[in-house]
C-alpha cells in the first residue's frame, strides 16, 4: 500500500471488531506500518491533501491502524484504476488517543494543511471530538468505523460510510427475538443490559431498549457503567439478580473480558449472551477467554470472510481486489475503512472539479448511490440527504457472529450473510 505522510498526534477510541477471526502473527506490523512514514512536507499546489486521524498507540492501536490500511487500500486501487485522472492525493495522518487530541488535530489539519476532507476514526469518542471541530470549520468529516449516532446527528458537513450503534444494538435485539427466543421457546423472555457510560455504549443500548419493545422483550435491568471505574464482580452480581434470559452486552474489551469472567465464574444462569463491537466480537475476547467464550455471539459489521451469497458480482470482484491490495486478512476494522475509503476515493472525488471545495464534496457525496451487495460487506452506499442523521449511510451492513470453537468465530446472522447456523446454548 505504501506509507502516507504522519504527523505526531493524540488520540484514544470506542469501537468495533467481528467475523471469522484469523490471528495474525504479524499484527505488530500493521500497526508499525501504518505509523511507519513521520515526514510532513506541505503540499503542492498539483496535490490533494485529506486529513486521516486514527488511534495508532494505545489500547485501540491494532484496530486503528487496521482501519487506516483499509483506507489506504482503497486509495491503491482508485490510482489503479485510473479514476482519479491526473490529480494526486495524499493522506496526510495524525495519530491521536483522546478527543481533545483529536479536535486539535482536525484543526491542525486545516491550519497547516488546507484540508476539504478528514477521514477517521475508528473510535467514537474520537469521532465525536473530532466531527463536532469539523462541523464547526465547515470541514468535511468522513468517518469510516466509529459507530456512536452523535457523530453524525444534527451535523451539516460529517459523512459515515458504516452502521451506527443504534442498528447494532436493534440487529443484536432482532437476532435475540428471531432466531434464539423460537428456538428456545422463551416467549415472554427478559434481557438484561449491561453498557459502558459513554456516547458508544449509550447508543448501542438505546438501540436495545428501543428494538426490545417492539419485539415484545422486557428490559429486566439497565446496568450502566464506568469502563475506568467498575467492579465485575458487582455487575455480575446485578445481572444475576435481574434473573433475565437474555444478556446485552456493550463494553469495551478490557472490561468486557473482566465481566464476563465473573458471570462464569460467579454461575450467572442466561440462555444466551450477545455483545457488540467493541468487546464479544473481537480477536482478543475469544484468546483470552477460550473455551469460555464458546457459545457467545455478537452484533458487528463485516469482516472480509463475508458469505459471497451477500455479494454482487461487482461487489465480490471488489473484494478480490481489496484483499490483494490490503495484503493480509481484512479484519472487520480493515473492511470498514476500505468500504469508506472506496466510496470517497472512487465515488465521490472523481465528480468534483480542479479546485475542491468543502461544498463540493458534501454536495458529491449526496449523489453516491451504491446497491446493496456492490461494496465488500455486503452493503451499499446512500447518504441521507436530511433530517437529523444527513450523512448517514442508509445501506450499512450488519451482521451476527458466534464463537463456535475455541478462537472460531462464524457468522450466523442474517441468512444472507451467514457461514454457519447458530449453536442454541441449553440452560
Amino acid at each position: 500500500m505504501g506509507a502516507e505522510n504522519s504527523v505526531p498526534g493524540c488520540t484514544r477510541g470506542g469501537p468495533p471488531i467481528l467475523g471469522r477471526v484469523r490471528r495474525r502473527v504479524a499484527a505488530a506490523a500493521v500497526v508499525l506500518g501504518a505509523i511507519a512514514a513521520c515526514s510532513s512536507p506541505a503540499p503542492s499546489a498539483s496535490t490533494l491533501v485529506i486529513g486521516a486521524i486514527y488511534p495508532l498507540s494505545g489500547s485501540q492501536a491494532q484496530g486503528g491502524a487496521e482501519e487506516l490500511n483499509g483506507l489506504k487500500a482503497a486509495l491503491t486501487l482508485a490510482r489503479a484504476d485510473g479514476v482519479l485522472g491526473s490529480r494526486q492525493v495524499r493522506l496526510q495522518v495524525v495519530p491521536v488517543e483522546t478527543p481533545e487530541g483529536a479536535a486539535a488535530a482536525v484543526d491542525r489539519l486545516i491550519d497547516q494543511y488546507h484540508v476539504q476532507v478528514v477521514a477517521g476514526t475508528y473510535g467514537s469518542t474520537l469521532a465525536e471530538a473530532a466531527a463536532a471541530r469539523a462541523d464547526a470549520r465547515q470541514t468535511v468529516y468522513w468517518e469510516t468505523g466509529a459507530v456512536s449516532d452523535g457523530v453524525t446527528e444534527n451535523r451539516h458537513w460529517v459523512f459515515r460510510t458504516v452502521a451506527t450503534g443504534m442498528n447494532l444494538g436493534r440487529t443484536a435485539v432482532q437476532f435475540t427475538s428471531r432466531v434464539l427466543v423460537p428456538a428456545t421457546g422463551a416467549t415472554g423472555s427478559s434481557a438484561v443490559i449491561v453498557n459502558v457510560n459513554d456516547v458508544y455504549g449509550t447508543s448501542v443500548a438505546d438501540g436495545e431498549v428501543a428494538e426490545a419493545a417492539a419485539a415484545g422483550i422486557r428490559v429486566a435491568a439497565r446496568i450502566e457503567y464506568d469502563p475506568g471505574a467498575y467492579d465485575p464482580a458487582a455487575i455480575a452480581g446485578q445481572v444475576a439478580a435481574a434473573g433475565a434470559d437474555w444478556l446485552w452486552d456493550v463494553s469495551y474489551i478490557d472490561d468486557g473480558v473482566a465481566i464476563w469472567r465473573r458471570l462464569v465464574a460467579q454461575g450467572v444462569q442466561l440462555r444466551a449472551a450477545v455483545g457488540t463491537s467493541s468487546a464479544f466480537c473481537m480477536a482478543q475476547f475469544g484468546k483470552q477467554l477460550g473455551a469460555q467464550a464458546v457459545g457467545v455471539f455478537a452484533a458487528d459489521k463485516p469482516d472480509g470472510s463475508i458469505n459471497p451469497a451477500a455479494l454482487s458480482a461487482s461487489g465480490a470482484a471488489l473484494l478480490g481486489r481489496a484483499r490483494t491490495a490490503y495484503g493480509a486478512d481484512l479484519t472487520i476494522p480493515a473492511v470498514a475503512g476500505f468500504v469508506g475509503g472506496w466510496t470517497l476515493f472512487h465515488d465521490v472525488l472523481p465528480l468534483l472539479a480542479a479546485t475542491i471545495t468543502a461544498e463540493a464534496v458534501r454536495t458529491a457525496a449526496l449523489k453516491v448511490d451504491v446497491p446493496t451487495g456492490d461494496e465488500i460487506n455486503g452493503g451499499g452506499v446512500k447518504f441521507a440527504a436530511d433530517g437529523v442523521n444527513a450523512g448517514q449511510n442508509l445501506r450499512p451492513a450488519a451482521v451476527v457472529g458466534q464463537w463456535q470453537g475455541v478462537g472460531v468465530m462464524r457468522v450466523v446472522y442474517p441468512d444472507g450473510y451467514a457461514e454457519a447456523s447458530p449453536i442454541i446454548p441449553r440452560r
